[in-house]
């Protein structure tokens, strides 16, 4: 399990481009965003808003709500 929820969300984003084979750059210019934001969210290196993190899941028509959920079914499957 990751340390903290910042380190779940960069790594789910990660995971995500990664299923859609997106790079970096087609992810933001889907979301209509700088590839940096892209690059720093991935890498949690960056503080992270959720009006950012909801324009890049917009880059794969995913709703927050579905993402948020499945990053909280993997926290809890990594506390058993």
């Amino acid at each position: 399990m990751r340390e903290n929820f910042k380190e779940e969300v960069a790594s789910e984003l990660r995971s995500l481009r990664a299923k859609f084979n997106f790079t970096q750059k087609e992810v933001a210019e889907k979301a209509g965003i700088d590839v940096m934001t892209v690059t720093r969210y991935e890498n949690n290196s960056t503080s992270m808003q959720l009006d950012m993190i909801e324009k890049i899941l917009s880059a794969y028509d995913l709703k927050p709500s579905i993402f948020f959920n499945a990053i909280s079914a993997n926290m809890q499957k990594g506390k058993e």
